[in-house]
């Protein structure tokens, strides 16, 4: 294996959740195609252009009610940044809804935050260097 490509995160419905992403999270739509029945929904941060999201809208029963609940109430996907608090304010200013206030610890700061769905992300700017 060599890398992971895309999440998949269940939607109710592709342009709502586009229009979330793109518009109050930055992401960029780089795939939006069509084969009836199926359409095909991938966005993707602008800096990071190997790995995205794939939007899928929930068709079953069973699909439907786990939208916004794929991880039984734990992030689904941690964001890295290298300005905490321009973007923290960033997101604030575009109606984000924070779950979990800005955090500083010895070598991160961070604050949990909601998609449209309930989906918990965790926005994070690392203090010190990773390692590979």
């Amino acid at each position: 294996m060599n890398s992971i490509g895309r999440l998949v995160i269940l939607v109710r419905d592709y342009d709502e959740a586009i229009q979330f992403y793109r518009d109050k999270l930055g992401f960029e739509v780089f795939i939006d195609s069509e084969a009836p029945p199926l359409r095909f929904v991938h966005v993707r941060l602008p800096k990071q252009k190997d790995m995205g999201i794939w939007l899928l809208q929930a068709s079953s029963e069973t699909q439907k009610q786990n939208i916004g609940r794929q991880t039984a109430g734990q992030p689904c996907a941690v964001i890295y940044t290298d300005n905490f608090e321009d973007e923290y304010q960033r997101l604030i200013n575009n109606d984000v809804e924070f779950t979990k206030p800005h955090r500083s610890e010895t070598n991160a700061e961070f604050a949990h935050f909601e998609d449209l769905y309930g989906n918990e992300f965790v926005l994070v700017e690392l203090k010190t260097e990773v390692v590979e």
